[in-house]
Parts: structure tokens; C-alpha cells; sequence
């Protein structure tokens, strides 16, 4: 009797399947089991089913497969749901596979490698993001429960953004890059909004995300403002620290007024979320003791640009989509996951995120930049000697020149 699938094929896909089983037990102990390598085999799963079925019987070639064809939803009290459409069972294939990059960049993160931890959430990412489009696609599966559903798939992705923007921000801090750092706290701030905004949220997860981007918010300002104070040479940028110094006392303000307002009306708050808040709490009002300067009304602050964000990881990235959808529409998917799965595994995690360097250089050649606009209007107004400005001129114009060549290498 023909199968749709040739017996040898049918036997590694089993295979395959056994693995991913695996790696699901392990995130759900939470043990630390499974490598780079092992993710590999989710994606050769995936690639081996996706195909375009067109008339086929779905649940005959699950049949023949002799594969695990139900999945137990972790947000619906484990509930059993039994798989019917292959795209679906793709999904679910997926959704382990960007739990595990969530897992690996957790551990990354526990080692202070915080590079290869962005970048394994970044993947993380990519993952859920694709899952969504699977399970959307999934056209005989009647019961799609929450874990899989494509709403949820899309909100693990964004969310998995936030955590590797965070992550990131807080390199660049620990490491004094402060004006790079207060861009991407505003990075961050944004991505908490869009979460916020995405969906109706139950009361509480609405208001940490609210409390959050109003956190993110200041410490973007509060960074600003110390990068403006240190890079100065003189006094002219005083009244612009004070202004964001002010505006970073807002939005922390903001933040402990939420916090302290879920500790007190929120229901259903567990222990170990308390303490998350209690812990939010001392942190916030720590920063707010730290700000000597005046409270202002919403009016005075919305006067106060905010800091520019920058958002390391773009949306929409799933770097395949399934092939069923070929015959509904003119876009022809192609497979680049091999091509960058198989360059990711040869290098590991050890590739650096590319942003970095040019974006440190920009950063550097603005301050020189402002710098040297100082020296000439202290120039201007007599304040500085003309041997003194003829020096430092020629040391800033070096120094810009030279970021400005690197920047150009970078480039090419």
C-alpha cells in the first residue's frame, strides 16, 4: 500500500520526532539537556513537512507516520489537544525550538555573555514568529487551543524581542556606553507600548507592562542626561541634563505609582511575583531619591523630547513560511534557514551583534562633533585662550577623522 512519504524518509522523520520529544521533556524539567545541534534536528524536522499537501488527507499521513499526534497546552491546565494538520504539527515543532533558544539565552545570561544571550533570543524570536505563521495556516486543525494559537505565537515572538532589547540595554550600560544604552532603554520603552497595545491584557500583566515602559522610559532619560553632563566641557548643557533629569523623575514616579497600586489593588498576585514588585519598588525609588531636581506637571514634561530609541531586533522575521499557502498566493517561499542555520552552528554562538561597533562609533563621533561646536562658541565669546583652542581643535579633529575612516571600513 503506497504512503505518501517513502519508508526511509518515514523512519528519519520518526527519529526526528522521538528528539524533539526530548528536548520538550527537558523544558519541561527544566534541565539543561540539549545543544545547538539538537535544534538543528527541529529545523530538518520542520523542512522535511513542509510541503505543499494540496488534496491530501492530513490525518491519513499522520496515521502512517505512527508519530505522537496530541499535544498537552501548558496554559490551558495541560488539556489534550489532538494534532490533525501537519503545518500544525510544524508549529508545535517550532514553538519548542524557540523555547529552547529562550532557555539557552537564559543561560548565556547567567554567564554575563551577554551577546550570545541577545542573539539566542533574537532566534528565539524568529521562532515563535514563524510557529504563528504555521499555525495560521493550519487549515484542518478545529481545535487550536492557547499555547499555539497564532495570536499567542505572535505575542512569545514580541515578547522575546523585549527580552533580548533588554539584555542588550544592559550591556551597553555595564559597559559606559551610555548614550548607545539610553537609546535603547527608549528602544525598550516602545516595545513594552506595543505590547501593551497588542492585546487586551488581564489586569495584572496590563499594569507591570504599563509600570515597565514608564521605567524604561526614565532610566533612557536618566542615561541621556549623564552622557550630556559627562561629554560637556563646559556649562552650556546644563539646563538640558536638568530638563531630562526632570522628565526621568517623572516617568520613575510614574512607574512606583503603578507598582505600589498593584501591591495594594491587583489580585491573584502570587509570593513570588510580590517580591518581583517589592524588588521594582526599592530600585525605583533609589533612582528617584538620586534626582535633586523639581516634580513636574504632565503639561511642563510633555515639552521634553524623549530620547531617540533604537530597536536592535526588527518584526516580522520568520525566516520561512509554509509552504501551503504556495497555491493561494503568488509569493513563492524560499528556504534560507539552511543556508543561515548551518552558518549559525559552524560559528555557535560566538558572532557578535553587528550593530555594535558602528553604532559606538556614531555615538563617539557625535560627542566629538558637539565637543568641537563648544570650543568655537567659547571661541566666539572670548572664553578660551587662542592657543588652548588651537590645540584642542587639532586634537578633536584628528580624533574625528579617524572615527570617521573606521566608520567608512565598517561600511564597505
Amino acid at each position: 500500500m503506497p504512503t505518501f512519504f517513502e519508508q526511509e524518509l518515514m523512519q528519519r522523520i520518526r527519529y526526528l520526532h522521538f528528539k524533539i520529544k526530548k528536548i520538550e521533556e527537558a523544558l519541561e524539567k527544566e534541565e539543561e539537556n540539549f545543544t545547538l545541534d539538537d535544534l538543528n534536528l527541529i529545523l530538518e524536522y520542520t523542512r522535511i513537512l513542509n510541503l505543499n499537501y494540496q488534496s491530501a488527507n492530513h490525518a491519513k499521513i499522520l496515521n502512517e507516520l505512527d508519530i505522537t499526534s496530541n499535544f498537552f497546552d501548558p496554559l490551558e491546565n495541560n488539556r489534550e489537544i489532538e494534532i490533525q494538520d501537519l503545518m500544525f504539527e510544524c508549529a508545535r515543532a517550532l514553538w519548542v525550538m524557540a523555547r529552547a533558544y529562550n532557555k539557552i539565552s537564559e543561560n548565556f545570561e547567567e554567564e554575563e555573555d551577554w551577546e550570545n544571550a541577545v542573539i539566542a533570543m533574537v532566534e528565539s524570536s524568529k521562532m515563535f514568529k514563524t510557529a504563528a505563521y504555521f499555525s495560521a495556516s493550519a487549515i484542518f486543525q478545529n481545535d487550536i487551543g492557547v499555547s499555539l494559537s497564532s495570536e499567542n505565537l505572535e505575542l512569545n515572538s514580541e515578547e522575546a524581542r523585549v527580552l533580548a532589547q533588554s539584555i542588550a540595554a544592559i550591556r551597553e550600560e555595564t559597559s559606559n556606553n551610555i548614550y548607545f544604552a539610553s537609546k535603547l532603554y527608549s528602544g525598550l520603552s516602545s516595545l513594552s507600548k506595543r505590547i501593551f497595545y497588542l492585546k487586551k491584557h488581564e489586569e495584572k500583566r496590563k499594569q507591570q507592562l504599563r509600570a515597565q515602559f514608564h521605567f524604561d522610559m526614565g532610566k533612557a532619560c536618566q542615561l541621556k542626561a549623564r552622557a550630556s553632563f559627562e561629554s560637556s566641557i563646559t556649562t552650556i548643557n546644563q539646563e538640558k541634563v536638568k530638563r531630562l533629569q526632570e522628565k526621568a523623575k517623572f516617568y520613575f514616579m510614574k512607574a512606583e505609582e503603578i507598582w505600589g497600586d498593584m501591591l495594594k489593588n491587583v489580585s491573584e498576585i502570587q509570593s513570588e511575583e510580590k517580591k518581583n514588585i517589592e524588588l521594582n519598588l526599592s530600585i525605583v525609588r533609589e533612582l528617584v531619591k538620586e534626582l535633586k531636581v523639581d516634580v513636574l506637571d504632565y503639561l511642563e514634561i510633555k515639552k521634553i523630547q524623549d530620547p531617540e530609541p533604537i530597536i536592535i531586533v526588527p518584526e516580522n522575521l520568520a525566516p520561512f513560511v509554509p509552504k501551503n499557502t504556495i497555491y493561494l498566493t503568488k509569493f513563492v517561499p524560499k528556504d534560507l534557514n539552511i543556508k543561515r542555520f548551518k552558518a549559525f552552528q559552524s560559528k555557535k554562538l560566538e558572532q557578535k551583534i553587528p550593530y555594535s561597533k558602528r553604532e559606538k562609533l556614531i555615538d563617539k563621533k557625535a560627542g566629538i562633533v558637539r565637543t568641537i561646536n563648544e570650543l568655537k562658541l567659547l571661541k566666539e565669546n572670548k572664553e578660551i585662550d587662542t592657543n588652548k583652542f588651537a590645540e584642542l581643535m587639532e586634537k578633536y579633529s584628528t580624533k574625528l577623522k579617524m572615527i570617521e575612516t573606521a566608520i567608512e571600513k565598517i561600511a564597505k
